[in-house]
């Protein structure tokens, strides 16, 4: 046991070393959500903004635009996302989205607003919260820039400010929550 662990940590060390050396400026970890382990997944998987030609582009790449189902000129909102696009980029976008709408008031209120106006379910509202972080990583990679957090008034505020702008004013309530569930099921059924 204590074998696999130190072979753990000294590939934990490689991996770290390794992302330092390619994103010494790190702004990858400055987005919220995307934290320790995240960002090198992130960086091995994308390498570097350049390989694509717009926001568009890199939200295609990841897999996270939702299927298109026309049908007599009528389009039908709520499709399910593509099955193209990277797994494993999907699946720790998803993760960074629902950190992320825990810290960061624009994508809480992205998550909020789907939730309790659109009546979509958890899952749904993360793939519009990924979307958003998705542009965030892509703007990042380009510039070179950390990301600072904002208030919807464009102020630079603090994490803590953040965090008690997202309990006033972004909180999904227990029972529009269960209401999704209670739906999801019903209609699965």
């Amino acid at each position: 046991m204590k074998v696999n662990m130190l072979a753990r940590d000294q590939l934990t060390l490689k991996i770290e070393a390794i992302y330092c050396e390619l994103q010494p400026e790190d702004v990858l970890r400055t987005i919220p959500g995307i934290g320790r382990h995240l960002a090198p997944v992130l960086l091995g998987v994308l390498h570097c903004a350049d390989r694509f030609q717009s926001e568009r582009h890199i939200r295609g790449f990841c897999g996270l635009f939702p299927r298109r189902s026309d049908s007599g000129g009528t389009e039908r909102p709520g499709q399910k996302i593509t099955q193209g696009g990277n797994d494993r980029i999907k699946r720790a976008l998803m993760l960074a989205a629902d950190a992320a709408r825990k810290i960061d008031p624009d994508l809480a209120e992205v998550y909020c607003k789907m939730m309790t106006h659109r009546s979509h379910h958890h899952k749904q509202a993360l793939c519009a919260v990924a979307n958003r972080l998705v542009s965030r990583i892509f703007h990042v990679l380009r510039t070179g820039k950390p990301y600072i957090l904002r208030d919807r008034d464009g102020r630079e505020i603090s994490l803590a400010v953040a965090k008690a702008l997202i309990t006033e004013r972004y909180t999904v309530s227990e029972s529009i929550r269960a209401t999704r569930r209670v739906n999801r099921v019903s209609i699965a059924a």
